[in-house]
């Protein structure tokens, strides 16, 4: 007697409940004593901060990977969004086929491009020099010599404020999408025993 056995895996909401978790151990950390002026949950907000933009691309992935499935979205070409290379493609696709709108300057939008432009810093990290320069006064001089190269240093974004606005924009991104298209990919088996 042959069985039958099928599943899906879909973990975008393990990585925005790990993008919460980790926001709020962030949270507990500094509100320990401080050594310098870093913050003490740095880590957990830079983990915080990656997994919220992590659980928007794989949001997005598990929408797309479903709407074939569905009488709504089935010449939606899954394909031709796995060979896109770009994220705002991929997007611009997702929202084609949901008759929504994205504009990348207000809002929510704007929000994951910025966070956007933060991952690709974390990711893409590089070392830069500041060459030699005459300092007049030192006071005032360092704001001055590092400033042109504060775009370049993804540390200075990271903080409870941003770590809280990266989450509040994945969350708010799920559910915008969850909206248009009426889907919500979740993990799941099926066992059928055959007869």
């Amino acid at each position: 007697m042959p069985h039958e056995y099928s599943a899906e895996n879909h973990d975008w909401d393990l990585t925005l409940h790990a993008a919460f978790e980790l926001l709020q151990v962030g949270k507990v950390m500094d509100q320990r004593p401080r050594t310098g002026n870093m913050s003490m949950g740095f880590s957990a907000f830079t983990g915080s901060m990656l997994l919220s933009f992590s659980a928007i691309e794989s949001f997005s992935a598990s929408v797309a990977f479903s709407m074939p499935q569905t009488d709504k979205f089935s010449s939606f070409d899954f394909e031709a969004y796995r060979r896109e290379r770009t994220f705002w493609g991929k997007l611009d696709m997702l929202f084609a086929a949901t008759d929504q709108t994205v504009d990348k300057s207000k809002g929510l939008f704007q929000t994951i491009s910025d966070m956007q432009r933060w991952r690709n810093l974390v990711t893409h990290a590089s070392p830069y020099r500041i060459e030699k320069v005459e300092i007049e006064n030192t006071t005032t001089a360092v704001r001055k010599v590092h400033k042109p190269k504060h775009a370049k240093e993804y540390t200075r974004s990271v903080n409870v404020e941003m770590a809280s606005k990266f989450y509040q924009a994945a969350f708010d991104y799920i559910e915008f999408l969850k909206s248009g298209c009426g889907l919500e990919p979740r993990a799941q088996a099926m066992f059928k025993v055959g007869g």
